[in-house]
């Protein structure tokens, strides 16, 4: 009876990927680019997420801030600081003989 030695299975696939180093490199090139496709995707999402909740954000802000200006033209309106100086503080308009000029300089 005659015994043959069947070799190793990892001295087989070690053989194997030598012989075919560049099929392995290729893979390997192939797995990593699609990878990096996945990163890079994931972040664009990300990024554009981000873009489209700050462009919301500059349009609520721009919309707070013609409000505001609306409100201020509405506060400084010259009838209205005349009828609260009048209501309020008891002011009244002077006589063209109570005023006084003060010269500058």
């Amino acid at each position: 009876m005659t015994t043959s030695r069947v070799p190793a299975l990892f001295t087989v696939m070690f053989d194997d990927i030598r012989q075919q180093l560049l099929l392995v490199v290729l893979f390997l090139a192939v797995v990593l680019s699609s990878l990096t496709v996945v990163y890079v995707a994931h972040a664009h999402r990300l990024i554009t997420t981000e873009r489209d909740n700050l462009l919301s954000d500059r349009d609520n802000l721009d919309i707070e801030w013609r409000h505001l200006q609306i409100e201020q033209n509405a506060l400084t309106e010259h009838s209205r600081v005349e009828r609260i100086a009048e209501q309020r503080l008891d002011m009244i308009r002077p006589e063209g003989k109570q005023e006084v000029l003060v010269p500058w300089q």
